[in-house]
């Protein structure tokens, strides 16, 4: 099945042939059968939008390059000291020092890919090899680059400014529908309608775990049709795999955890903030902090 993002005028009434879902979220995984989710997108993974020609080993590191790693050491300690994000530009840099800055910055586990709206060019994110560092590359419509950055912070900006923007802010559900063959799917959605809309910063996420949740084919579909997708997906790679998909309903996150193949062992909705499995954490940033300090002084050198 290949997957194509919901309108946003939600149009959730079902025939016999879409309750075909195996799995409670099987619509949002596509026709990856449990591989890189940003597969089913027709996009590279965040990663290999940064690749670029390789930086030879003997070239010596420019002062912009020291500069730019000096600058991300010094926001990774406001991030520690005070919760501050942090964010600046790169794309200003001359080729030779951005490629030698992103090498210097590796590729982590999280990539993130968006989805442009409206005229808007495809954004991508890629985690560092330090967490909480983010590496973010901006494409125009006609796919040149628009903007490059360097940020700092537990998730990328873009996440939650589009979090607060480009989902719709209610879910009708008084008004749909339920296929043939439906369960459970009305009340489940009900109720994600009530926590969504409660929900404040601050607040812990809620989680509705559907991996042994009676939802029967028709129900899965109906959820992930009526709840659709904003264009913005993550996938964490790593320990403890997950790909985390932004739906079209404000606060409410499609959440998928993999095992070592790629197959999908709990599946799950969250309502509120940014999932955590996304998110860096305040050890994180120390463990960062420490570690750029060692790669600032060898590039001092």
């Amino acid at each position: 099945m290949s997957l194509k993002f919901v309108e946003r005028t939600i149009n959730p009434v079902l025939g016999e042939d879409d309750a075909q879902a195996e799995g409670v979220l099987s619509p949002f995984e596509g026709a990856d059968e449990g591989g890189d989710a940003l597969k089913v997108l027709g996009l590279p993974s965040a990663n290999s939008m940064f690749a670029g020609r390789d930086v030879r080993a003997d070239e010596d590191a420019g002062p912009a390059v020291f500069a730019s790693l000096t600058r991300v050491y010094q926001a990774l300690q406001e991030l520690v000291n005070d919760g501050r994000a942090w964010r600046f530009r790169i794309d200003h840099l001359a080729e030779t020092d951005r490629k030698m800055l992103l090498d210097a910055l590796g590729d982590g586990e999280v990539s993130v890919v968006i989805t442009g709206v409206k005229g808007e060019g495809d954004v991508q994110i890629s985690e560092s090899v330090l967490p909480g560092v983010w590496k973010g590359r901006a494409e125009t419509t006609e796919g040149t680059l628009g903007a490059e950055w360097i940020e700092v912070g537990a998730a990328p900006r873009a996440l939650r400014e589009l979090a607060a923007t480009r989902p719709r802010d209610t879910l009708p559900v008084e008004t749909l529908t339920p296929p043939r063959g439906a369960m459970n799917v009305m009340s489940v959605l009900a109720e994600i309608k009530e926590r969504a809309a409660e929900w404040q910063p601050g607040v812990p996420n809620h989680v509705f775990n559907f991996t042994l949740f009676p939802m029967s084919p028709a129900d899965s579909a109906f959820l992930a049709k009526t709840l659709g997708e904003s264009g913005v997906r993550v996938s964490s790679g790593g320990y403890g795999a997950a790909r985390v998909i932004m739906t079209g309903i404000k606060n409410v996150w499609a959440v998928q955890y993999l095992n070592g193949l790629g197959t999908v062992i709990l599946d799950t909705i969250e309502v509120g903030d940014v999932p955590d499995a996304v998110l860096a954490s305040q050890e994180d940033f120390e463990d960062s902090a420490d570690r750029l300090s060692n790669i600032v002084e060898a590039y001092s050198k």
